[in-house]
């Protein structure tokens, strides 16, 4: 009956009026797309409705797993709806223990050499956090700076990076030999403001070696970080 049947199949066979809400999901679904219906609700992600559901299962494992066993050594950003949320309670945590007004404080980046599951403790202070791509160049491990891309390559897969907390002063953000990096959810490079006043894209700036390169160098080559692919 009417009542056994979820409501998009019922409005295929016919038993309940197809709205135009439940065409344009059937549609969707025939063409591989996240229904409009389900990303207005979703995280933002250019993914196709497979990628997708593979995402989507992923983030709710590192979560179950983060409230049933306890907070992890590294911290998966894609899974995060808000990661600046996440971070200004990471930073907040830092000022409580520290006894430090968390106006003051902000995130020194360091990449370091490690992969999550090079991971086994946690930092000494601040947080570690994986999952960013870089796109329109890729970060050397070896050298511990950005160099170009390799032919036919158009992302690169970060290593763990190092957010440690320290107190902002007149240099903050200007060290010599750092290219201030963009990071954002998703290719598209484009957002609108939320309720909070953040970008619904843009995440916040860290600082990655320039290496034999100025940064103007690539901010030529629009280098930035993500923390999806759109395949």
């Amino acid at each position: 009956g009417v009542q056994t049947c979820a409501l998009p199949i019922c409005a295929i066979k016919g038993l309940v009026v197809m709205s135009s809400e439940l065409d344009e999901m059937f549609t969707a679904l025939q063409f591989q797309k996240v229904p409009t219906l389900w990303a207005k609700v979703s995280y933002l992600s250019l993914q196709p409705l497979g990628s997708w559901y593979k995402d989507l299962i992923a983030r709710i494992e590192f979560m179950d797993k983060w409230i049933t066993q306890g907070p992890p050594d590294s911290f998966w950003m894609s899974a995060f709806f808000f990661p600046q949320g996440y971070m200004t309670a990471a930073v907040q945590t830092y000022a409580r223990d520290k006894k430090i007004a968390i106006d003051t404080l902000d995130f020194r980046t360091e990449c370091t050499k490690m992969t999550p599951e090079d991971i086994s403790s946690s930092p000494p202070q601040g947080v570690y956090i994986y999952g960013s791509y870089m796109e329109g160049a890729r970060f050397d491990v070896n050298l511990g700076h950005i160099v170009e891309s390799n032919f036919g390559e158009t992302h690169s897969y970060m290593p763990v990076i190092w957010l440690d907390p320290v107190i902002k002063d007149a240099t903050y953000g200007k060290t010599p030999g750092m290219y201030n990096i963009p990071f954002y959810k998703v290719s598209s490079r484009a957002g609108t403001l939320s309720t909070t006043g953040h970008s619904t894209n843009f995440i916040r700036l860290l600082e990655v070696p320039t290496g034999n390169q100025p940064p103007a160098h690539w901010i030529r080559r629009s280098v930035a970080l993500l923390t999806q692919l759109d395949d």
